[in-house]
């Protein structure tokens, strides 16, 4: 019954979704997704950031299992879209999209992880309603960040939220398999 409901909200959301990124208008709404961002820390314009890069790199190479790897990717693709939603407010527009490049390849990492995962049986239910959810997450925030950027920037954005779309329907596409 959960899953149930949960499908009917995802699909009216979606179409409601493609219809106001259609539009592409100031006016355009798009409704607000119940998913929290975690707390982004330094950002990638600080010269300390090499740092925190160091410390997730060594962390990724240590996560050998499926799950928590998928996890662990889903959590920095999430602090990137926050950290290049801060620095597009901070008029840095080509780090925040470099930045945004990166939470997008962090999440196809997450996605990769959840596929290797249920292949071996391993149960990715949670993550994969996770990634479903961040990713309509994910859409919201480039949506708005398209509505905050400059003209040189908004094509860039729009690409990324295009991005995003096809990786959310990887992860349909994982589910229902």
């Amino acid at each position: 019954m959960k899953k149930l409901v949960l499908g009917i909200v995802l699909i009216i959301f979606l179409f409601s979704v493609q219809t106001s990124f259609a539009q592409s208008t100031p006016s355009a709404q798009i409704r607000d997704v119940q998913y929290d961002l975690p707390y982004t820390g330094i950002l990638p314009d600080n010269p300390l950031y090499f740092l925190k890069a160091v410390r997730d790199n060594v962390l990724n190479m240590l996560i050998t299992e499926p799950l928590k790897k998928a996890d662990f990717d889903l959590l920095m693709a999430n602090k990137r879209l926050g950290g290049a939603q801060a620095l597009l407010a901070k008029d840095k527009d080509d780090l925040a999209i470099t930045t945004l490049s990166k939470s997008g390849n962090y999440f196809d990492q997450a996605i990769q992880q959840a596929t290797i995962a249920k292949r071996r049986g391993e149960n990715a239910n949670d993550i994969i309603s996770r990634l479903i959810t961040a990713s309509l997450k994910h859409q919201q925030v480039i949506f708005q960040m398209i509505q905050q950027a400059d003209g040189n920037s908004k094509g860039t954005l729009q690409a990324s939220l295009n991005r995003m779309e096809e990786l959310q329907n990887s992860v349909e596409s994982i589910k229902s398999n």
